[in-house]
């Protein structure tokens, strides 16, 4: 195998920073940050270079090859950098080639970074990567083409640390369920030193960084309805902070899990009297297809999804939409025998006494019938507790006979004639919530006893902002009193969920939860908004959140987000990092010179 060393590209800087990259915070798009721990786990020989391999034409199978765009093919073209040439590795959207795999032929633990190559104006480049021993794949992303369309580069996005003894690295072109274009360069390997794989081990034991809950909707789209999405999903966030996985199993009477109670997806389920599948976008009819596939192949994703995280050791938590029984327009109402459709006299009603399309938890059928799935998710399958997402639509109660008969019964005046944030009628309106998870903590007790399991079932709430969440029904200090509630999150701190808005940039929103649950035994965690920060505003934001007392983040929709930031749980090192104001350390890029026969270095517009 040919293998090309580099000697004159800064090396002696690159390697000493070289477990600060991989120790600290990566970005697979954006940011790299440096942590500060490069000087206790600095190389004593940081002489040695890094091993560009660049002969990706060694790829196999060679029939996957083509020296030309071809479908089910991988394209080959020739590149030069100032240094060494290579052999790029394209895919396009008419590519769809099979996996291709490069026999490394090394031994022992390396750094290993996955070059991209970027075009100027182009959007960023992504690929699936996995060892030969690997369960799945992980994705790894490009940078933004540069607005110079002199700037062809080639990027070294970090990777991952391994043990390399007797492995294959793997590529994949993502094609479900939107096609993206793949452009590799090359494979960048660095040995570790003894010292570095110490630490590296002895920080993958560490247990009071595992500080990252995140959330993944359970809309798992692969079509093909193999396992391998689950595990691709998961396995980036093995030897990361994150400890916790909130993993939805059902959204009203809809379940996304195989369940005997809700209804299942399926295009069966989806197709109207015509016989035909309409679908207003197409996240419906990839969810509906892949579903398809999975109830024919057998494979419950949720099944899956709960052992391997097991297996890697993060909790997994079955997370569920109270408010999910239907969904405003335009969006696809599912035709069928709904919850919703069957018990009109359980919806919610108004002030003014018109029906609202909403489910009612102020009646005991829906709390029971809900209360029956949250079981059947505990039961069928290994899971460390349950999360009401009540951040989705909320109220789920409104001015229904029961509660407003109690009320008046209770205070002798009728509740629509007082204002609707009359403290009697917030407090008294929650009560209704409050049995519902009175309902769910016995429910889940008796299958804890029941499955002998030697720790209680945790129960987690996404909640509202503050105050808020009382006109919302949910009496938090209620729940946390009578020990119904083991996990407060609270999903924003704008007002109405706003959720592309800047969160807890005000230190008494923190301090009010904060407050919420000092000297009680229910945890805390805040959920970061808006979705599209960088990694260096991850780790700012995160430095004011532990210094104000909060211990544990949430990552909304975060199995992907979070993969900008799978160190953020090491509080010290972020706090010394920023206190020493460390600057982001961008990845690494090469310049091609050259490009397929044509010096890149005359290029001109037009």
């Amino acid at each position: 195998m040919t293998q090309r060393w580099i000697n004159d590209f800064g090396v002696g800087f690159k390697v000493r920073w070289f477990l600060i990259l991989f120790l600290a915070c990566f970005s697979l798009n954006q940011v790299y940050l440096n942590a500060q721990s490069g000087e206790k786990y600095q190389r004593s020989d940081s002489k040695r270079t890094p091993i560009y391999l660049s002969d990706l034409e060694k790829c196999q199978p060679a029939s996957a090859l083509a020296q030309d765009w071809k479908h089910n093919k991988w394209r080959l073209l020739s590149y030069g950098t100032k240094n060494f040439n290579g052999t790029l590795l394209l895919a396009t959207e008419d590519s769809r080639p099979p996996d291709v795999t490069y026999p490394l032929d090394r031994k022992g633990w390396h750094a290993v970074y996955i070059g991209i190559y970027r075009k100027p104006f182009t959007s960023p480049k992504q690929v699936k990567v996995k060892l030969s021993s690997d369960p799945g794949y992980t994705s790894v992303k490009g940078l933004d083409g540069a607005k110079d369309h002199r700037d062809h580069l080639i990027d070294e996005i970090f990777w991952k640390a391994a043990d390399l003894t007797g492995e294959k690295i793997i590529f994949r072109q993502i094609v479900q369920p939107v096609v993206q274009h793949a452009w590799i360069a090359f494979i960048k390997l660095v040995p570790l030193s003894p010292k570095e794989i110490a630490a590296l081990h002895s920080d993958r034991q560490r247990s009071d960084s595992k500080r990252l809950w995140v959330h993944n909707d359970g809309g798992v789209i692969n079509l093909s309805g193999t396992p391998q999405e689950i595990l691709d999903t998961l396995e980036p966030l093995k030897f990361s902070d994150v400890s916790r996985i909130y993993w939805e199993g059902a959204t009203g009477d809809r379940a996304k899990r195989f369940s005997k109670i809700a209804r299942n997806h399926s295009m069966e389920l989806l197709k109207p009297i015509t016989g035909k599948a309409f679908f207003a976008h197409p996240y419906s009819r990839w969810f509906a297809e892949t579903w398809m596939a999975y109830h024919q192949n057998g494979i419950d994703p949720f099944k899956v999804a709960a052992e391997y995280a097991r297996k890697i050791n993060i909790e997994f938590h079955a997370a569920y939409r109270p408010g999910g029984f239907i969904y405003p327009p335009p969006n696809v109402i599912l035709p069928g025998e709904s919850f919703y459709e069957k018990h009109p006299q359980l919806i919610c009603i108004s002030r003014d006494g018109k029906p609202l399309p909403r489910m009612s938890y102020a009646f005991s059928e829906t709390r029971k019938y809900v209360v029956s799935l949250f079981r059947e998710m505990a039961t069928d399958n290994p899971i460390d507790g349950v999360a009401v997402l009540y951040n989705r639509r909320p109220p789920l109660l409104a001015y229904e006979t029961p509660i407003v008969e109690g009320f008046k019964k209770k205070f002798g005046i009728d509740p629509r004639v007082i204002p609707e944030t009359d403290p009697r009628w917030l407090k008294f309106r929650a009560g209704f919530l409050t049995q519902f998870m009175r309902e769910l903590r016995h429910e889940l007790d008796q299958v804890g006893q029941q499955l002998k399991l030697k720790k209680r079932l945790e129960i987690t709430a996404v909640v509202s902002r503050g105050e808020e969440n009382l006109f919302h029904g949910m009496d938090l200090a209620a729940w946390i009193k009578e020990d119904l509630v083991d996990t407060i999150i609270p999903y924003s701190s704008a007002v109405r969920l706003g959720a592309y808005e800047p969160t807890w940039e005000n230190s008494e929103d923190v301090n009010w939860f904060v407050s919420l649950v000092k000297g009680t035994k229910c945890r805390l965690a805040l959920n970061f908004l808006p979705r599209d920060l960088t990694a260096e505003e991850y780790y700012r934001k995160a430095n004011k959140l532990y210094q104000a007392g909060v211990e544990n983040l949430f990552f909304w929709d975060g199995t992907e987000r979070v993969r900008k930031v799978l160190r953020l749980g090491h509080q010290k090192e972020i706090s010394e990092w920023m206190e020493k104001g460390q600057p982001p350390h961008l990845p690494n890029s090469l310049r091609v010179r050259v490009l397929g026969g044509w010096d890149l270095q005359m290029e001109t517009p037009g």
